[in-house]
């Protein structure tokens, strides 16, 4: 237990080190903006791919329990409350730790184990601001931006199902897609995924930064980066639920 608490504090503490860099300059805003791209360009496919099956298997599932009760029209907004809420923000964040935030870890534990970050403050350059603060930048803008596109992926492949496949009236589907939804669920959504890209962020980056013991730390860093940022984002989504249900209510 108390590992784990002297582990968590050093987290905290890498975090807060490189939340301080946003306030002094240079921001890199060149590297910045070539992490986001980066991160995008891993996380968005596999992330379509994961979530558009998810709303397929939602629509055939939910048409099952909606036809027994003889409230078909539901379907849609059953679909697009589930996708919203939960499945999208998790599965994204699922994806992007396991794309992205596993190739932060392997990129940075290389440069440790090659002395490249060394060099950098040798050079009198913040390895903080120039390696971490755009990583971390790039993962908690680009979950939600990553989530949004995946997330209408999911709707888009529910209504292939359940209009097309299924036969489900179109008007009924299209009429109460959004009977149940509230601005809270956009904006609740984002912040989710801002916040798992935020952790993602930061944990893939502490791993990396602190590699020990060549080629194998760097693997090891790898695994744990994913592993771990799951873990935490999942178990703050808990916390995160239960203050938007408050508002849901």
């Amino acid at each position: 237990m108390a590992a784990f608490i002297q582990h968590t504090g050093s987290i905290t503490l890498f975090s807060l080190r490189s939340i301080a860099c946003l306030f002094r300059r240079p921001l890199f805003v060149t590297e910045t903006l070539r992490q986001m791209a980066r991160v995008g360009e891993r996380c968005l496919l596999p992330a379509i791919g994961v979530v558009a099956p998810f709303g397929m298997v939602i629509t055939l599932q939910g048409l099952h329990i909606v036809s027994l009760f003889g409230v078909e029209r539901m379907l849609s907004s059953i679909l697009v409350v589930s996708l919203l809420r939960e499945l999208s923000p998790g599965l994204c964040g699922i994806m992007m730790a396991a794309q992205a935030g596993s190739t932060a870890a392997a990129e940075l534990g290389t440069m440790r184990v090659k002395e490249e970050i060394d060099a950098l403050s040798v050079m009198a350059v913040n390895p903080l601001r120039y390696l971490i603060l755009p990583r971390v930048i790039a993962f908690t803008i680009m979950c939600p931006l990553v989530n949004a596109i995946a997330c209408a992926s999911g709707i888009a492949s529910g209504y292939l199902t359940a209009v097309v496949v299924k036969g489900v009236n179109r008007g009924a589907f299209m009429a109460n897609l959004y009977s149940f939804i509230h601005p809270v669920d956009i904006w609740g959504g984002i912040v989710k995924t801002a916040v798992f890209g935020f952790i993602i962020g930061v944990v893939s980056c502490y791993y990396g930064y602190h590699v020990r013991g060549g080629a194998e730390g760097v693997g090891q860093a790898a695994n744990r980066a994913v592993v771990r940022s799951i873990i935490a984002f999942l178990g703050v989504n808990y916390f995160l639920t239960t203050a938007l249900f408050a508002l849901w209510q």
